[in-house]
């Protein structure tokens, strides 16, 4: 190449260099979840609070929109429940249960993705209730939808769970 000014080094062209965006095979589709928790303490001994939470006969009295749940077995990892919200039938898999002090379960229904994680402590005679819920959207225009323009307020609902789990157990 020609130096057309002296003193000077010559001008490079620039190249164009490919880029590749590597992505994992089975991270692919996946995005991150969605969280929110909320921790309050409940008057009463953990293993009131966990015998209630547990049990599929009064989870209606403590999950909000509940009307009525059904199982075919005690309640164990793996077990299933069928539960009524309104008109909306759901089913949720057990996928937590360490007795008295975690409990979750994943939604199989129409909010497919969700999970709810219950965490249980002892606090000098009163139990810490940690409530987690977790939805994990299957794409973006999933993602900016549960974003933008929630159908439910996670919020409220983990505090209605609460105040009827301290409703439920005051003495």
């Amino acid at each position: 190449m020609l130096n057309r000014w002296p003193g000077r080094a010559p001008r490079r062209q620039a190249t164009a260099i490919p880029v590749y965006w590597v992505c994992q095979p089975t991270q692919r589709h996946r995005m991150r979840p969605v969280s929110h928790t909320l921790i309050d303490h409940v008057r009463a001994p953990i293993d009131r609070v966990f015998a209630l939470l547990s049990d599929p006969a009064r989870m209606p009295e403590w999950l909000p929109g509940c009307s009525a749940v059904e199982t075919a077995g005690p309640l164990k990892n793996g077990a299933r429940l069928t539960a009524r919200f309104g008109t909306r039938l759901t089913e949720f898999a057990i996928v937590d249960f360490a007795a008295p002090h975690t409990f979750g379960w994943v939604e199989r229904g129409q909010r497919r993705g969700s999970k709810a994680f219950f965490r249980l402590e002892f606090v000098g005679g009163s139990t810490s209730v940690t409530v987690r819920d977790e939805w994990t959207p299957h794409s973006l225009g999933a993602w900016v939808r549960g974003r933008l323009l929630p159908k439910r307020k996670v919020q409220r609902q983990l505090q209605a769970i609460l105040h009827n789990l301290q409703h439920l157990l005051s003495p």
